[in-house]
């Protein structure tokens, strides 16, 4: 098999990125093939790995360049974390590395998920009570007027409550995501540079 098959896959792997990005990409690896004088599929695979590997880290790579560009959301940090992960699991020597990260990910996930369900616990009690108070005040504002006020106050103030738990406890999920993007982008980084400082001995 030739380069240009090993080009082919690869590019067939670039999901997520747009023309002008995969572009840059496969001009960039032609022209790095054409330097390293790597003649043949196995050559090009035995410098930079299978294009399965090349992909995965190129996708992460990209990942990480947009989250500088842009403010990310919760979504693109959760997929941002997941791309990085198949990068480091898609070189041999980073495996035992990506299932260390792997460990982190599912303690992080189980306390985020512990966060999440107990904010919904507590948002779900508070809905819960402040609609019932405002119904129970309407329904005794004839009989009497102060209780009945009381009442929906209460009521009102319950759903206010629930709705600022809420919003905290995306806040929270939030941070803790953006937290765990630094972890995962400084241990990639790390990794990269050990990468490279093993291929330029080579």
């Amino acid at each position: 098999m030739t380069t240009v098959d090993y080009l082919k896959e690869f590019e067939q792997l670039l999901v997520g990125l747009n023309a002008d990005e995969v572009n840059d990409v496969l001009e960039y690896y032609q022209e790095y093939i054409l330097d390293a004088d790597l003649a043949d599929y196995s050559a090009v695979a035995a410098k930079l790995g299978t294009p399965q590997q090349l992909a995965r880290k190129t996708l992460a790579d990209y990942s990480i360049r947009q989250t500088e560009t842009v403010t990310a959301t919760p979504r693109h940090n959760a997929r941002l974390i997941w791309i990085i992960v198949l990068a480091l699991f898609a070189s041999p020597i980073a495996i035992p590395l990506a299932g260390a990260v792997i460990i982190m990910l599912i303690a992080g996930v189980l306390v985020v998920g512990a966060i999440i369900f107990a904010a919904m616990m507590v948002v779900a009690a508070l809905l819960f009570a402040g609609g019932f108070a405002l119904i129970s005040g309407f329904a005794i504002l004839i009989q009497s007027f102060a209780t009945g006020i009381f009442y929906i106050g209460m009521g009102l103030a319950g759903l206010g409550a629930g709705v600022l738990a809420m919003l905290i406890g995306y806040m929270v999920v939030k941070v803790l995501l953006q937290m765990g993007v630094v972890v995962i982008k400084s241990i990639y980084h790390k990794f990269q540079e050990h990468h490279q400082k093993g291929v330029d001995h080579v």
